[in-house]
């Protein structure tokens, strides 16, 4: 083994040890992956959130389509979807997908793509 592939195994142990996964496999659907760290507190909060995209997406195809009720909570909604968003963001894999280009870099795995 290389001293890059070495340095590579070891670091991924390290990372495999210090994150946790964001996909993981279903148990379910075979081939498919659920997201670990999206979740609501209720049916209500999952309904808001669901009413937050909509209005959101809404607004942004047509601005003129929503009613004032909606603009007074616009804020709310803005919150509602960053906050799902960064729930979403994967939590540690990018630190992995440094580590392969690295090694990929170093044993020039990539050399003569554009």
């Amino acid at each position: 083994m290389n001293p890059n592939e070495e340095k590579l195994i070891n670091s991924l142990k390290h990372q495999a040890m210090d994150h946790h996964p964001t996909l993981k496999p279903h148990t379910f659907f075979k081939n498919k992956f659920e997201v670990s760290l999206f979740y609501v507190e209720n049916h209500v909060d999952l309904m808001l959130t669901v009413r937050a995209m909509l209005y959101l997406a809404m607004k942004t195809i047509d601005p003129e389509l929503c009613d004032e009720i909606n603009d007074r909570y616009e804020k709310e909604y803005i919150r509602q979807i960053l906050t799902i968003a960064n729930r979403l963001l994967p939590q540690g894999e990018e630190a992995l997908l440094d580590d392969l280009n690295l090694y990929y870099r170093k044993d020039k795995l990539r050399e003569g793509l554009t």
